[in-house]
């Protein structure tokens, strides 16, 4: 169908479809926000660690407790690959951040 011959049925339809207006698998990232998390994240640029970070702090989940692991994990990979640091903050030898690649 040509966009000039679109009803306001058919844009209501197109707008359903898109992928950022639809969840796969549940409702536990948009109770009670304004904004879903990958909008933030991507509106500030944010890498796929910290993005993460977001996501599992965010979502309401039963076991909250294995989220907040979940994103404990994600801060120390980045304080690991971008930083260059273990979970304690001391500097990772060069020697065993290669070994990890």
């Amino acid at each position: 169908m040509s966009i000039d011959k679109a009803t306001p049925q058919d844009w209501d339809q197109a707008k359903d479809r898109l992928a950022s207006n639809n969840q796969v698998g549940g409702d536990h990232y948009n109770k009670g926000t304004n904004i879903e998390p990958i909008d933030y994240i991507i509106a500030n640029n944010i890498g796929w660690c910290l993005g993460n970070v977001i996501k599992l702090v965010t979502r309401d989940k039963h076991d909250k407790v294995e989220d907040l692991f979940k994103a404990k994990h994600y801060i120390d990979l980045e304080l690991e690959k971008v930083f260059g640091l273990d979970s304690d903050g001391n500097k990772i030898p060069e020697e065993l951040l290669k070994k990890s690649l």
